[in-house]
């Protein structure tokens, strides 16, 4: 959960310098904001190490398996932004590269993007366009991943799903990431062009795991998507 539990007994806030092919710049401390409603995590042109732009990121300190991982969220919106939900391990941890994500682009807010990793191998990565302007307001996002396979979700509803034997399934725990960049000059034909406006952000209400066949406190027991709260309005108005 966020809110009043985004602290350091849970999360790393990253504050350090990103000497890669991909980001455009350092994650900055300064780029976290937080209030009860969660946290803000914004992209700024601003000099830094390895680049001409600073991001905002965090991971959990605990690494996790197999379940279910929920995030509400709003992603960024402005071409160049990449805002991302997503559990990784790698080289840095004495593990293989395994991951799986949930990815915005700020140039195109009314799609959204799945992709899983093995080993550094990319699996059969998918892009679909949603009902709705991702941007405009939260919405309920969720992967469940079992050593069968992986199924994601857009406000309860499942989108996408990997293939039985997949031979690109994920199998090593990782860390949960959640974060909001701009990468380098090659990454303009996939992101756009970085003509977002600086201190645009994402914003993270939830974020939550559940383990397989147990019990407990998720983003879901929390939010309940539009669709499902009009269909409770009238309810509520029908048992008066």
């Amino acid at each position: 959960m966020l809110g009043d539990t985004l602290n350091d007994a849970f999360f790393y806030r990253a504050n350090y310098s990103n000497p890669t092919d991909a980001y455009g710049g350092d994650w900055a401390h300064e780029n976290i904001g937080q209030s009860a409603e969660g946290a803000d995590l914004s992209v700024r042109r601003q000099a830094s190490r390895s680049g001409p732009y600073t991001g905002g990121e965090m991971k959990t300190l605990k690494t996790y398996g197999y379940g279910r991982y929920e995030v509400v969220m709003r992603p960024a919106r402005g071409s160049g932004l990449v805002s991302s939900f997503f559990t990784y391990t790698g080289a840095y941890d004495g593990n293989p590269h395994d991951e799986i994500d949930i990815e915005f682009l700020g140039l195109d807010t009314t799609r959204i993007h799945f992709n899983y990793f093995r080993n550094g191998r990319t699996g059969a990565s998918a892009t679909f366009d949603l009902p709705f302007d991702a941007a405009e307001e939260d919405h309920l996002y969720a992967f469940e991943w079992t050593a069968e396979g992986i199924t994601w979700f857009v406000d309860g509803e499942p989108y996408y799903k990997t293939v039985e034997g997949d031979a690109f399934l994920p199998k090593t725990p990782g860390n949960i990431y959640f974060n909001a960049w701009t990468g380098k000059p090659g990454m303009a034909g996939w992101h756009g062009k970085p003509t977002f406006e600086s201190g645009a952000a994402a914003h993270y209400s939830c974020v939550s795991f559940s383990p397989i066949g147990e019990e407990s406190r998720a983003c879901s027991d929390l939010f309940l998507p539009k669709r499902h709260r009009s269909a409770y309005a009238q309810t509520a108005q029908l048992s008066q």
